[in-house]
């Protein structure tokens, strides 16, 4: 018993003057809906390009991201971006055409995202 004792101890010891791990505060029900909401949006993209937005979303970070899509960084930013740009057009109620190129897409959706905050 008093070796679990012992080793308690240092583990205290070790602990002191370290700083403290904050937890994130859990998710209200609001909050829970809304992000069951935004996750919908995904179906409107092609499955790679939702997965690569999840995995953004989720806090992957670009170089993981690009080794698990075969991707370089522009082409998974590009990407990534014109997935954020579809999202941007349906929420807008408009749905770009397959003929628009990904940077059509992305300006459009530019613009569109200014009209809603002014």
């Amino acid at each position: 018993m008093a070796l679990v004792h012992q080793h308690e101890n240092v583990r205290i010891a070790d602990m002191v003057g370290q700083e403290p791990q904050m937890r994130r505060p859990r998710p209200s029900p609001r909050q829970i809906t809304q992000a069951e909401e935004a996750m919908l949006w995904l179906r409107w993209l092609e499955p790679e390009d939702g997965r690569l937005v999840w995995a953004r979303a989720d806090g992957m970070a670009w170089k993981p991201i690009c080794w698990q899509f075969g991707l370089s960084r522009t082409a998974a930013t590009k990407r990534w971006q014109y997935g954020l740009a579809v999202i941007t057009w349906r929420l807008n109620g408009r749905v770009p055409s397959p003929r628009r190129s990904q940077q059509f897409v992305i300006e459009n959706a530019n613009r569109l995202s200014r009209k809603i905050v002014l």
